[in-house]
């Protein structure tokens, strides 16, 4: 008799694995001695990326919650089609509202939307 895979799997390996992502980039080694950037105190390089590199902190976050949402709709019983349009619909209703604040970012978009690819490719419930 084959066993079915838990849907904790996926989401233990997300939580798992964006985490050492963000680890890693955040372990990156400063340059002793380095000059600062220019005459304004910006923060420094690692700092920066971090704020507006395309794995940066936030989009890590959108993509991980993302994935959490998809799977467990899926765990729920839905379809892999509506848990992936269920978490895209949330992440676009969350980035039309930043469109009046901090502005529409279409890569934290993206980042939804492979969260919710992965999640809705988890194992659902068998009926």
């Amino acid at each position: 008799m084959r066993t079915r895979p838990s849907v904790f799997t996926p989401l233990l390996a997300t939580l798992l694995v964006f985490p050492a992502l963000a680890a890693a980039g955040a372990a990156a080694p400063a340059r002793a001695g380095s000059a600062p950037d220019s005459a304004i105190a910006f923060p420094s390089a690692r700092d920066r990326r971090w704020q507006v590199g395309p794995v940066r902190r936030d989009r890590l976050q959108h993509g991980s919650l993302s994935f959490t949402i998809a799977a467990i709709a899926r765990a729920a019983g839905a379809s892999r089609a509506q848990a992936f349009a269920l978490t895209l619909a949330l992440g676009a209703a969350k980035e039309i509202r930043d469109a009046r604040g901090t502005g529409f970012d279409g890569v934290d978009l993206a980042a939804d939307a492979a969260g919710a690819a992965l999640g809705a490719s988890t194992p659902g419930e068998r009926r």
